[in-house]
Order: C-alpha cells, then structure tokens, then sequence
C-alpha cells in the first residue's frame, strides 16, 4: 500500500484520501463491459451540465483512439432481447433532455465524426421554451426530432414531463411510457423501447416496488431503461432495466472524463 504509506506521513485525513484513492485504482473492473456515457446539453458555454463541440469531439476521438467502439442503443436493445454479443469495448453516447441543442449542435457533430448517439426525449416539453435547469430552454420540436432520428440519433424516453419516477405507482409509470410512445408514434418520430429515469431516480430501495415497477415498465414496452450510479456495466447485462450510467460534466478536466470512462465513479476524487 504505498500511498497509504505515504499517506500516514501527512496525517489522519490525507491517510484517509489517499487510501479511498488508492482502493480505487486497484479495484477490478468489469470485463468485458458496457459503458454508458450520460450528456446532458451540448454549447458554447461549458458547465456541469454543458459539454462544449470541442470538448465531446476530443472525447469521442480519445475513445476511438483507446480502442473503445461506440455503439448504438439499438445494439444495446438487441443485446438485451436476444443475446446478440456487443462489439469489443463497447461505449454508448446518451444525451437527456432533447433541448434543442442536440439539433442544432450535436447532431453536425456526431455527422462530422460519423459516431452513433441517443436523446432521450421529453415528449410534453417539445417544441417548447420554458424554464428548466436554470435558464430558458427551448425543446426540439417533433420535427426536429424526425430530423435527428434521420441523422442517425436514435431517441428513447425520458417521461412525458420530467417525471420523478420513484414517486409513481407502478401504473403510473407504465401509463406514463404508453403516453410517450403515442406522441413518438403519432409525432412519425423513430424510437428505440428504451427509457431513461429522470434525476436517475426510481423506487430500488423497496423491493416489493421495485418488481412491481419494472414489471409495469416491461409490460409497457420498455426493453433497457437507464439510471446513473456511475458504474461500469458487466457484461452480459444482468438487469437491462437498470444500467447504469456515467456523468459526463463540461466543468471538469479530461483527465477525469478519462478516468470515469476506465473505472467509473471517481472515488477519493468526487
């Protein structure tokens, strides 16, 4: 334990840093395994939520440059509901929200490098300006959308209003999916069986609820649907409903972009 070793030298809290740190580089990670890189908006102004052109397009490159394949959510569907294995190192974009950046900003850039993405979509807010997280946002419109799913995004779910989903009913949450889906349809926008849980939130800390509500989210259609927790997912995918998913911030320096896509969760470091 040579940081440890080091660590006790400058004391009690350092000890205690440095020790959470070094269980973090010599912790396995899963392989093979599933990374699912979690966006929010793309900008010029980077933030916690904000990633700027430059930024994901370094990311992305970084990626491929490291060997890592990025896929696309309908392999992720396949491999859940068939088995169908998923290419070596596997990496998957995912972008929440569906404000209108991810047309108007993201989409040239995925073109440009030709690299695959999802949007998960918020069907009640599209088409719309209204406040959300801090500022005025305007969502993509179906249309929008219809141009996004054309260009190779594939969009999935994020509930019809930003939904909390840990404090619905197993029958509101599948009411809810069934009311995505029908403006999906009748909108004529693509979309992939797959829904990301707004805030990561869902009810997994009460067992009889959490089988009820994922029961109700597969009986709706739903096929993967994604929370945080900002961890490597083993492979094969032991619970499609519940893959996890890491933050990716605009505020923060590439080294930890990396380090997050390595091991995940940041530990000694967060």
């Amino acid at each position: 334990m040579i940081l440890l070793s080091v660590a006790i030298g400058l004391g009690l809290v350092a000890a205690v840093v440095l020790a959470h740190a070094e269980l973090a580089v010599l912790s396995p990670v899963p392989d093979p395994a599933l990374r699912v890189l979690m966006y929010h908006r793309v900008d010029a102004a980077p933030d916690r939520s904000t990633v700027t052109p430059e930024q994901l397009e370094r990311q992305i490159r970084w990626l491929r440059a490291r060997g890592y394949t990025l896929v696309r959510l309908q392999d992720v569907v396949r491999h859940a509901t068939g088995g169908i294995p998923l290419p070596g190192r596997p990496v998957l974009l995912t972008f929440d929200d569906g404000t209108a950046d991810a047309h108007d900003v993201l989409l040239p850039v995925l073109r440009r490098l030709d690299a695959p993405a999802a949007v998960f979509v918020i069907p009640g807010f599209a088409g719309a300006s209204r406040a959300y997280d801090g500022a005025v946002r305007r969502f993509a419109s179906a249309a929008e959308l219809r141009t996004l799913a054309a260009g190779g995004v594939e969009v999935g779910l994020h509930t019809f209003e930003h939904l909390d989903l840990s404090a619905c009913s197993a029958d509101e949450a599948a009411a809810d999916v069934a009311r995505c889906t029908r403006w999906l349809a009748d909108g004529g926008v693509p979309f992939q069986p797959a829904l990301a849980f707004p805030f990561g939130a869902y009810p997994r800390k009460d067992p009889a609820r959490l089988a009820a509500f994922l029961a109700a989210v597969r009986g709706a259609g739903i096929t993967v649907a994604f929370r945080i927790g900002n961890r490597v997912n083993a492979l094969p995918l032991r619970s499609p409903l519940e893959v996890q998913r890491t933050e990716v911030r605009g505020d923060e320096p590439f080294w930890a972009f990396a380090w997050k896509v390595r091991r995940g969760r940041r530990k000694g470091f967060a």
